[in-house]
């Protein structure tokens, strides 16, 4: 490594990104490092699990299973030597090794799904503007691969993972969304969950009852009938019973509202008796919803 590239860390500040090609950023510009392959895997094996005393002999199973034990501990030997070289210059990162064990500790450095793991539990317990805010922020920095190009059974692991932090996160600013009665962004981050996991029924739900709030009922019954026809090409089940029976109020209040002719529609003072039924229909909509929110958010906390 360069003296001008650590003189850099040091003035502008370390980030590790878990999300994306770069595992070093400094001011969020890529900061090369050169080592590779299964060195490379190691070190961020231990990024993964920054702060944890492991021992020398798991983790070199891990990274080389393919190999004899004696091979495995001489290509841990020498990756353990590279990193350590690579890593001595940068500031709040360091390398500890003993006969028996090795933990990498990070002081004052940001890691990108630690950061976004750590604001899903917070929001879980309680959310509020300035939260949503970072919360989404922190979705947009991670809308990248996790461990992008790795594919040990680890590896594979924590992208499952941290995909499910992501999900969660994306639901929870759905519901703060619908909280704040922002309709449309919140269908809109639906949309990207239901594309990344159709079968989260949960989010089925939430997709219906946020198109009824919006004035949507027609779209919220073919999201069911969408889902419905996925389920049944891929699985051959059928949606959960709740979910079935919120189609069936969603389609029975929708034929009642298309099938009133002119001379059955409210006029006058009944408008306004029609108006005011509607509105305490909408909140006692509204008012299931929130319970439902407030279910999945207490599920969330817990998990």
């Amino acid at each position: 490594m360069s003296s001008s590239n650590s003189s850099q860390s040091t003035d502008k500040g370390l980030s590790i990104c878990l999300f994306g090609p770069h595992l070093f950023q400094c001011a969020g510009h890529p900061f090369r490092i050169r080592i590779r392959g299964a060195t490379l895997d190691l070190l961020v094996y231990l990024v993964v699990h920054a702060g944890r005393a492991m021992r020398r002999e798991y983790v070199a199973e891990t990274v080389w299973g393919q190999l004899n034990e004696a091979r495995q501990r001489s290509a841990f030997n020498s990756a353990v030597w590279r990193i350590r070289k690579t890593l001595k210059d940068l500031p709040g990162v360091s390398l500890e090794s003993t006969s028996r064990t090795i933990s990498l500790s990070l002081d004052d450095v940001s890691v990108d799904a630690r950061s976004l793991t750590n604001l899903v539990r917070e929001s879980a317990d309680h959310m509020n503007a300035e939260l949503a805010d970072r919360l989404l922020a922190a979705l947009d920095a991670t809308d990248l691969p996790f461990l992008s190009g790795r594919v040990p059974d680890w590896a594979l692991a924590e992208q499952e993972r941290m995909m499910n932090v992501r999900l969660r996160a994306m639901t929870i600013m759905m519901h703060w969304y619908g909280d704040c009665r922002r309709y449309e962004d919140a269908l809109e981050i639906g949309r990207d969950l239901l594309t990344k996991d159709p079968f989260r029924e949960n989010a089925q739900i939430d997709m219906m009852w946020l198109y009824v709030m919006n004035g949507q009922r027609a779209n919220a019954v073919r999201q069911y009938q969408t889902y419905t026809a996925l389920l049944e090409r891929e699985l051959a089940i059928e949606p959960m019973a709740e979910t079935r029976a919120l189609y069936d109020h969603i389609r029975c209040e929708l034929s009642t509202a298309n099938g009133m002719d002119d001379e059955r529609k409210p006029q006058g003072s009944s408008a306004a008796r029609g108006k005011t039924e509607f509105d305490c229909m909408l909140k006692s909509i509204e008012r299931s919803r929130r319970q439902v929110y407030q279910t999945l958010r207490h599920q969330l906390g817990s998990t």
